[in-house]
């Protein structure tokens, strides 16, 4: 790898830092993004010298919100890994299994929650937790909207890109 290879890898892990993972993650992360192609597990263990069970358990962690495939070729045994490289769809990917994960469930599960305690809030302590649990399925809902609006914003983009 080159001096500049280097260079890039090591901003790369200065900018992934910066969504709060931790160094390893960031390594991980920099060298997938910066990767023209698919990468076997090996030599991404290699490259970062960690051990292959420690690449493993952050791939698994990582890969669902990150754009990261897992790749198997036909007589090969290794596992490949491949990061989506496009930022516009990788972003999509983020907010999308990220949030929306948090407004299904807050959607689902908390609002008939909040139903059922608002008929059972008597003491003022209960009507306070009461309406600080109403905020919060507010500002779900506000969100809600944001990420539809970001969604179609990604989209607009991705077209005046083509």
């Amino acid at each position: 790898m080159s001096d500049i290879e280097e260079k890039i890898i090591d901003i790369g892990q200065e900018i992934f830092k910066g969504y709060g993972v931790d160094d390893t993650t960031a390594q991980i992360l920099s060298i997938l993004n910066f990767e023209s192609r698919e990468i076997s597990m090996e030599e991404l263990a290699h490259r970062t010298g960690y051990s292959l069970a420690s690449i493993s358990l952050k791939i698994k962690n990582l890969e669902h919100f990150w754009s990261i495939k897992r790749i198997h070729k036909p007589g090969s045994r290794k596992t490949y890994l491949y990061m989506e490289k496009n930022l516009l769809d990788a972003f999509a990917t983020q907010v999308r299994n990220g949030f929306e994960t948090e407004l299904e469930i807050a959607k689902t599960k908390i609002t008939p929650l909040i139903e059922e305690y608002r008929n059972h809030a008597d003491s003022e302590e209960q009507k306070i937790k009461l309406q600080a649990y109403e905020n919060y399925l507010s500002e779900i809902n506000k969100f809600e909207e944001l990420i539809h609006q970001i969604y179609d914003l990604i989209d607009k983009l991705k077209v005046n890109q083509a």
